[in-house]
């Protein structure tokens, strides 16, 4: 399904935009999803177009040789556990969550950060702010837009309502409604 950024559903919240210049003609068409077949761009790692996709001290370059692409996944959240757990991505992809509580309580949709070690360089790498989904009521769904960072890296999701997760200081663990997004 095309979604129109301009579009509004009945029922469902839409969160984000596409931060930065959209690489996707049909977010529908993400690699990895059967049945999809739009178009969306993948650029070597070294010719990235401009989009700061690796070679800087503080955006390295990239492992596989890939990133963009369009991507789209339909999450379930209830009140044990996020359904995938594990969210795949290449780094400065588009992505597209749909997030839908079947849970009995409000929860959310929050992307953490890793920590980088780069001269020179902030000492940690984060999800735009339109990666994360506000709380959604029971039986509601919401969607959210944007561009996965570089580096690549797995990052913590998490809900944190009251009561769903803990993070460990110690280690940067989560405990109870969480997941992992993987940027490939």
């Amino acid at each position: 399904m095309q979604i129109p950024r301009s579009t509004v559903f009945s029922g469902v919240l839409l969160v984000g935009l596409v931060t930065g210049g959209s690489h996707c003609s049909n977010v529908a068409g993400s690699p990895g999803n059967a049945g999809d077949s739009g178009a969306c761009s993948t650029n070597p790692a070294g010719d990235d177009g401009g989009d700061d996709g690796g070679g800087s001290p503080c955006n390295p370059s990239d492992s596989d040789g890939i990133n963009g692409g369009c991507f789209v996944f339909d999450v379930s959240v209830d009140d044990t556990g996020f359904s995938p757990v594990i969210l795949k991505a290449q780094n400065l992809g588009v992505v597209t969550i749909n997030l839908h509580n079947t849970g009995t309580k409000p929860h959310d949709f929050v992307v953490g950060c890793i920590p980088i070690s780069f001269p020179g360089c902030p000492s940690q790498q984060c999800f735009p702010g339109a990666a994360n989904i506000p709380a959604v009521a029971p039986g509601q769904s919401a969607i959210a837009t944007f561009t996965t960072p570089n580096p690549e890296g797995i990052y913590n999701l998490r809900s944190d309502v009251a009561g769903d997760s803990q993070l460990d200081g110690d280690d940067g663990g989560v405990t109870g409604l969480w997941g992992q997004f993987v940027v490939q």
